[in-house]
């Protein structure tokens, strides 16, 4: 098994690293919404972005309860 720093597999590396980028672009379009004055949960752009965050974490969160199960059948 491919594995990276930290015993994390490549595949958890990989979400963090998109986790950063969608967060990134979550931060720019809320910076946005805010500079022409509208509220975030009115921004449908910043909405559907926040949801795609969201789901990353979701999937970094069973990534990770997927690797302890493993730990502990060692």
């Amino acid at each position: 098994m491919n594995k990276a720093k930290g015993g994390f597999s490549l595949k958890q590396e990989n979400y963090n690293k998109e986790l950063e980028k969608e967060k990134e672009k979550l931060n720019r379009l809320a910076d946005k919404a805010l500079e022409s004055g509208i509220p975030l949960t009115q921004d449908e752009a910043f909405m559907a972005q926040n949801r795609k965050v969201d789901e990353l974490i979701v999937k970094i969160q069973m990534e990770k309860e997927r690797h302890r199960n493993k730990q502990r059948e060692r």
